[in-house]
């Protein structure tokens, strides 16, 4: 895995957009082979729970699809949960909750080391809408 580095410049990878990048059969395939093409000079980087979420796909599939999730994921930096993240994610939920725009676990501690790195995330999901300071990028559009 590559080190961490300008991670205001990064653009964050969600567990869909690898997915639909990785299944060639996928609804959405396309539109994210067309999406990495065009950001090829870019860092990338993906929310630890969202790696964990396409190596535990796929490691219930062949092996062929494995090892091009584990390639994949080897280019990507990997942001992971520390303690403040967690107590952050903690913070957005609440904040998210007082709001009366709940996200589910899973999308709080996908977006918050994104909003806490300032960089951008990278997904079709519109649910992440809700959380003001995150940067989206929709590549389905």
């Amino acid at each position: 895995m590559k080190p961490i580095s300008k991670l205001w410049t990064m653009n964050c990878l969600d567990s869909a957009f690898l997915i639909d990048f990785l299944d060639s059969e996928a609804t959405h395939h396309e539109q994210a082979v067309a999406w990495m093409e065009s950001s090829r000079d870019q860092e990338l980087a993906v929310p630890a729970i969202c790696a964990f979420e396409v190596i535990r796909g796929v490691s219930r599939a062949d092996e062929e699809r494995y090892k091009r999730a584990v390639g994949l994921l080897r280019t990507l930096s990997i942001l992971d949960l520390s303690l403040p993240m967690v107590l952050a994610a903690g913070n957005l939920d609440s904040q998210l909750h007082k709001a009366g725009v709940p996200l589910s676990a899973r999308d709080t501690l996908v977006a918050t080391p994104v909003v806490e790195h300032g960089s951008q995330l990278v997904t079709r999901d519109r649910d992440f809408n809700a959380v003001d300071g995150l940067k989206i990028e929709f590549y389905d559009e």
